[in-house]
């Protein structure tokens, strides 16, 4: 084959017309092994044309032959919970003998002898053979269709071969490996190329998915860790949300089933984000993602107060399933995927021909665009709600006494029961002399300025003068009602009326009574509250 350096002793009978270049070095799955470049790239085929599972668990397998026993009863539970766990939904389990289901049916995998696993490993990897040398076949069946351009590279290659010679086996490999890149026979044209990424990156998702679902949901309620319902809220959907993403995947798979080369794929992709279906699929995502900021902080609780939870954790996230990501960075993966699919499409888009078929993709592409934004906008509405809720947990309004008629009817005020807009910091200037730092909660009909002091957040009145303090009068409310503010912009003297609210800011806008309330809206939620505003005052005249 082109993609084979000359390897030493070998290299004369690779330059031999006689030999049959395409397939002698693949005529057997041993043989393929024992050339690692060889191994590498029918591994690329069969990952970007079939189910991988059954070659992996294969390869691993071999692993067992040259293990002490202490490492065969640590590698064979990683086998055991890779490619033989029933209870897990894994895409990289296999079909496994009766004798060995029925035996791990009854034992746990690591209270088996050393004899005992590996005569299954033994069981399970000659289990698997058949589908790999079927795999092997393919590889052989399409570089035979590849053979005139690689005889054309063949050929080349023989007349420069002499001068090569004198290199490393080392360099051999490398140089091997780089033409593997352009002449392997599984060198996808580049649309194939966006469609294998879309497959892979789809098959790898689900995975880390069932990962949440048996390394964590599942072990957490079985261990009474946490109840079904809390579970329920902590992984809001996610049996539903796998469901789709595999079926989904089973879909791609069956595209390429024929001849192994996807002529049509816009249909597939419309049924999954399109029409019902696609707002289905948009309403489970929404309810996970915007879930997950709270779930990662009552996670972050739990284990600072449950040692055993803790431990279970820690514990979880050690599993070879898990990769080295802690809870935290699997959670999130189910958004990042969502942002990552109207990427792939277009780029899918970019490489089709057919105008029809490039629409459908560009279809398909522009309802992921709006099943992220939606689900971006959900995620924000729940993150202001905690962040009101956690104001209110906060909320001090005894600073508001000084104003009777002010402290009766926001005593019991409830702010995560409004709509927040934005928030951030902002300057109160009483005074000419005297500012205030203030945290600024815009609502849907309020404007909300707090004053931290230790851990709360207080609602306070202020004044002018010590004496408006003593006798109730000219306070400053910290609440603004925004169907009676009036925003303007700051003119050079005091002129403020008694029920005013002013803004001085990079870009001055001034609105009527009637319209204020949408304009200070798309106004504050278009622009940093910190960058936008230099002061604020306001004047409310309180009996």
């Amino acid at each position: 084959m082109s993609i084979i350096g000359a390897e030493d002793e070998d290299f004369e009978n690779d330059l031999d017309p006689t030999v049959d270049d395409h397939s002698s070095h693949f005529t057997s799955i041993e043989l393929v092994k024992s050339r690692p470049t060889h191994l590498l790239v029918f591994l690329q085929h069969v990952i970007l044309q079939f189910d991988c599972s059954s070659l992996l668990c294969y390869l691993h397998a071999d692993l067992f032959k040259n293990l002490s026993t202490k490492e065969t009863k640590k590698q064979f539970v990683e086998f055991y919970n890779s490619f033989l766990d029933k209870s897990a939904v894994s895409i990289l389990r296999v079909q496994i003998p009766h004798n060995v289901s029925f035996e791990l049916d009854r034992t746990r995998p690591d209270l088996l002898s050393e004899e005992q696993q590996r005569k299954f490993v033994q069981d399970v990897q000659l289990a698997q053979a058949p589908e790999v040398l079927r795999q092997l076949e393919d590889f052989r069946r399409v570089g035979r269709s590849e053979s005139a351009r690689v005889d054309r590279h063949s050929s080349r290659r023989r007349g420069s071969s002499r001068a090569k010679q004198s290199r490393s086996r080392s360099d051999v490999d490398l140089q091997a490996a780089a033409t593997a890149a352009h002449s392997s026979p599984t060198s996808p044209h580049p649309s194939n190329l966006s469609l294998s990424e879309l497959f892979a990156t789809e098959h790898a998702h689900v995975r880390m998915l069932s990962v949440l679902q048996t390394v964590f949901w599942k072990p957490l309620e079985r261990e009474e860790l946490m109840t079904a319902t809390e579970l329920a809220t902590i992984f809001p959907s996610l049996d539903e949300i796998i469901d789709m993403h595999y079926a989904f995947y089973e879909h791609l798979k069956k595209l390429r089933q024929h001849n192994f080369i996807v002529k049509a794929i816009g249909t597939t992709l419309l049924n999954r984000f399109g029409g019902t279906e696609g707002e289905w699929f948009q309403k489970l995502t929404s309810r996970f993602c915007s879930h997950q900021t709270w779930a990662l902080e009552q996670l972050k609780m739990r284990q600072k107060k449950d040692p055993r939870f803790n431990s279970f954790i820690l514990e979880a996230e050690s599993r070879p399933q898990c990769r080295r990501l802690q809870l935290k960075d699997i959670i999130p993966t189910e958004m990042q995927r969502l942002t990552k699919y109207p990427l792939l499409l277009e780029n899918i888009a970019k490489c089709t021909e057919d105008t029809l078929e490039k629409e459908s993709i560009q279809q398909s592409a522009e309802c992921c665009r709006k099943i992220l934004n939606h689900v971006n906008e959900e995620v924000k509405q729940m993150e202001n709600l905690l962040t009101l809720k956690d104001y209110q947990r906060r909320l001090d309004t005894s600073g508001l006494k000084p104003s009777n008629e002010l402290y009766l009817e926001y005593k019991y005020l409830d702010l995560a029961q409004r709509r927040m807009i934005y928030e951030g910091p902002l300057t109160w200037r009483v005074t000419k002399e005297k500012t205030l730092e203030v945290q600024c909660v815009l609502l849907g009909d309020l404007l909300v300025l707090l004053q931290k002091q230790d851990d709360k957040m207080v609602l306070k009145c202020q004044s002018k003068s010590n004496i408006a303090v003593q006798e109730g009068k000219q306070m400053l409310s910290p609440i603004i009602k925004l169907d009676s503010a009036f925003l303007r912009e700051v003119a050079t003297g005091d002129t403020r009326t008694s029920l005013n609210t002013s803004f001085e800011c990079t870009n001055h806008i001034t609105v009527q009574k009637d319209s204020n309330i949408s304009k200070i809206h798309r106004y504050m939620d278009t622009r940093s509250v910190k960058d936008t505003f230099s002061t604020f005052s306001t004047q409310l005249g309180c009996p």
